[in-house]
């Protein structure tokens, strides 16, 4: 398919990640929240923010699910969620199709094991062009609201072992080359 297949210890089953998404791992130590939030706020929190989002950026209107990720109706998801919580501290995140790029991709998977669901995206839904970086400014400013949390930008100009480790990595998806639009 010109995809890899990752096994991770997260919640949900398959799932994509690519192109045309936002793909958030937020890094918290619910202890140390105040108060300490549970494990189901946690995942509720982000949930509520991609819809809120979804509302205020582009008037769209998810529906109450009983599966866990957002929906724009009964057999189009648009946003995945899987965590893992381990000691109070969080891994893994949250994806959500901006473009349609990554729909073909889904299409290839039963995704988050939900047979007769597909995905579906921002771009899609509106039936509007779309740019992923366009969406991080509210996304970030939803999340902090939902979370109680100020968020400000990351500083890269240093040479600590985070810094060092980020450049490495986006060096890599440089080097990686351009994306394979669709599969096969």
């Amino acid at each position: 398919m010109g995809a890899d297949f990752v096994s991770t210890a997260r919640g949900g089953e398959y799932t994509f990640h690519g192109p045309g998404q936002i793909v958030g791992y937020p890094l918290l130590d619910l202890g140390r929240t105040s108060p300490a939030m549970g494990i189901r706020d946690y995942i509720c929190r982000m949930q509520k923010t991609l819809e809120i989002h979804l509302r205020e950026a582009h008037g769209l209107d998810p529906i109450p699910s009983h599966h866990t990720g957002v929906f724009l109706d009964a057999h189009t998801k648009i946003a995945s969620i899987g965590v893992q919580v381990r000691h109070r501290l969080t891994t893994h995140g949250f994806a959500i199709n901006i473009t349609r790029e990554p729909e073909p991709w889904f299409d290839q998977v039963v995704a988050c094991g939900l047979d007769g669901v597909k995905a579906g995206s921002i771009e899609s839904a509106t039936n509007k062009e779309i740019r992923v970086e366009d969406e991080i400014p509210g996304l970030v400013s939803h999340f902090g609201r939902m979370y109680e949390r100020e968020m400000v930008p990351l500083d890269l100009s240093g040479d600590g072992p985070v810094t060092t480790e980020i450049k490495v990595m986006e060096q890599i998806g440089r080097d990686a080359g351009d994306w394979k639009s669709s599969p096969m």
